[in-house]
């Protein structure tokens, strides 16, 4: 099993359970024990709602999981309700720790919220796939929810997959057929009205798990939106609808997402930058917009 999937399933899966066990087994000598596990548990099912990539197993369990804590935590309570508020003569010593990584998981969350803005000025988009739900997978101006942000000119990007109707990207957590990915194949639009620049196609989809560090952006097309340019990546072999130096306009069909690449499963990528002009690794990154809303990763669109 993968590193990053044991890390999902550790962050998502098995430490929520824990949490919720926690509450009842062993049960809490005081009610002040029980409020520590009650704190102590929601601070990390907030952070992990933010941080987590839950569009790998359903995006239903955002709501659910802390729907289940709070309904869990608040049963645990009719055990403890008779109990003293505290029987231990040295609460830090019994409960230090614990109000520790609540602080910790608190400050955690607060550093990923913090990439839910931005101070640039941000161009304004269309989205640029055809119907359906989709998810933003990596997206935000924090490195915590946008690995890209490191990035100079990828600091505002975003990886977009979509979303079948349980809430999940993929039939499976990470099947091996692509097909089985929901973007794959999508029609990729145009975001703007401009010129599209630059083109680049001929570049073989990635087995799932497999990058192709040759060749970054895989297929990929430039457009000039105004003084913006945009990269749009990772598409099909063979997809491109149009050539460099080609006038588009917002919504005309450009290509289909695909898995060419540094790409390890179908996605598209999309990054606004200033200057570079043709090498869309040497911009400065600017924020993106869509009906003036900026995308996070957890971020949900639907187009009819």
């Amino acid at each position: 099993m993968e590193l990053p999937l044991i890390i999902l399933l550790t962050t998502q899966v098995i430490l929520p359970i824990f949490f919720l066990l926690w509450l009842w087994l062993p049960q809490p000598a005081d009610r002040l024990g029980w409020l520590m596990r009650v704190v102590y548990g929601a601070c990390y099912f907030a952070f992990i709602a933010i941080i987590g990539r839950w569009d790998f197993l359903s995006t239903v369990l955002v709501i659910a999981l802390p729907v289940i804590f709070l309904v869990s935590a608040l049963l645990a309570y009719r055990r403890v309700r008779h109990r003293p508020w505290s029987r231990s003569t040295a609460i830090m010593r019994t409960h230090g720790f614990t109000a520790a990584m609540a602080v910790f998981f608190l400050a955690l969350t607060a550093r990923a919220l913090s990439g839910y803005g931005y101070q640039e000025t941000a161009v304004e988009l269309e989205f640029p796939l055809t119907a359906g739900t989709y998810y933003i997978g990596q997206g935000g101006s924090a490195t915590s929810i946008n690995y890209h942000h490191t990035d100079r000119s990828q600091r505002y990007a975003l990886d977009i997959v979509a979303l079948n109707p349980f809430g999940a990207r993929a039939a499976g957590i990470m099947p091996t057929n692509l097909a089985d990915y929901v973007v794959y194949d999508r029609a990729v639009k145009s975001p703007c009205t401009g010129v599209a620049i630059s083109t680049h196609d001929g570049v073989g989809d990635n087995r799932i798990s497999e990058t192709n560090t040759q060749d970054p952006a895989g297929n990929y097309i430039i457009l000039a939106c105004g003084t913006a340019r945009v990269l749009l990546a990772h598409l099909r072999k063979g997809s491109i609808a149009v050539q460099g130096g080609e006038l588009v306009t917002a919504g005309e069909t450009l290509g289909r997402v695909g898995n060419s690449g540094n790409s390890s499963e179908p996605h598209l990528h999309m990054h606004a930058y200033l200057g570079g002009t043709l090498d869309y690794s040497a911009g400065e990154g600017v924020p993106m917009t869509f009906d003036s809303r900026f995308l996070v990763r957890g971020s949900t669109v639907t187009i009819p």
